[in-house]
């Protein structure tokens, strides 16, 4: 029996098919907007170069990394970018098996302040639950913050919960978080359900502060998905509102690919995406539209040229 998805995976088809060819990849939840530029390459040594940059708004970011794979000791991850950020990662999956372990080494500039992170990322698979751990070290912060998460399935059922903890390295007692009574409070905890149909996935999330996501996704057609959410924010999160969204794929040809969101909000988003042979390229094009202001609205147009293999 295959093993179910990890907790973070459960819901993920129908957050692609709504924000992974709309959002901005560097800053989820934003339309996308700008300009980028991608690169992806394999020497023939087997090293995997990769390169980003990004124009927004008259801001530039770029990032490069390479990548080595040597079995059976595993992958080892470079990347650095235009903010002085550094990441050094190596990942194993040949210690048990079903077990992945990546850890991570980070450093980084954020308002004039440099924070080193140690990041550990654990996940085991068994036949019918998967487990994952991700403890984030701060070497500044002297905390430190975990995610733990279980799922269990049968068939296509899965079910699971994720808890978060944070660990004070000098008294090794547990943090409490801002306003809560307790080092342990239940309403930390997620949960999750995913079930998987013959054409359809169904997923229900339920968050901390009584966050909810309720979706679904399907292919309707040989060469069209069709997929939608039912979103209420947490209690206080006043930067967020309920709404539905609706979101379609829809394959023109084998090289040309159509993508549609539409929110109960009035905002309409979509991405016109095409692949070339020669030159080896895929080039995209996004719009958002917010209806509850005029048809003739239209946000600056984001475009993408993704190079080689990206």
């Amino acid at each position: 029996m295959p093993s179910p998805p990890l907790f973070k995976d459960l819901g993920k088809q129908i957050n692609d098919l709504l924000t992974k060819k709309i959002d901005d990849e560097q800053d989820r939840g934003s339309l996308f907007t700008g300009q980028v530029l991608k690169f992806k390459s394999t020497s023939s040594d087997g090293i995997k170069i990769e390169s980003y940059t990004r124009q927004k708004e008259g801001k530039f970011f770029s990032k490069l990394s390479a990548e080595y794979t040597k079995k059976p000791w595993g992958t080892a991850n470079l990347e650095v970018n235009n903010k002085t950020e550094v990441s050094i990662s190596l990942k194993n999956s040949s210690l048990y098996k079903g077990l992945k372990n990546k850890l991570t080494g980070k450093l980084k500039d954020k308002k004039g302040k440099k924070i080193r992170e140690v990041v550990l990322d654990s996940t085991f698979a068994g036949a019918s639950f998967a487990t994952n751990a991700k403890m984030t070290y701060g070497l500044d912060s002297e905390t430190i913050k975990g995610e733990f998460s279980a799922t269990a399935g049968e068939e296509n059922l899965t079910v699971g919960g994720s808890y978060p903890l944070t660990v004070s390295t000098k008294t090794f007692d547990i943090v409490k978080g801002k306003g809560q009574d307790s080092a342990l409070p239940f309403d930390n905890l997620s949960l999750g359900v995913e079930l998987k149909l013959s054409d359809i996935t169904c997923s229900l999330l339920t968050k901390p502060k009584s966050e909810l996501e309720v979706g679904f996704v399907g292919d309707v057609a040989s060469k069209t998905k069709l997929g939608g959410k039912f979103y209420v924010p947490g209690e206080g999160d006043k930067d967020k509102v309920s709404m539905i969204q609706l979101g379609v794929n829809h394959k023109l040809d084998s090289d040309t690919t159509l993508y549609g969101v539409f929110e109960s909000t009035g905002s309409v988003k979509g991405t016109f995406a095409k692949k070339f042979a020669d030159p080896k390229l895929t080039a995209s094009f996004t719009f958002g539209m917010d209806l509850t202001k005029g048809p003739d609205l239209v946000k600056p147009m984001g475009i993408s040229i993704a190079l080689g293999d990206a």
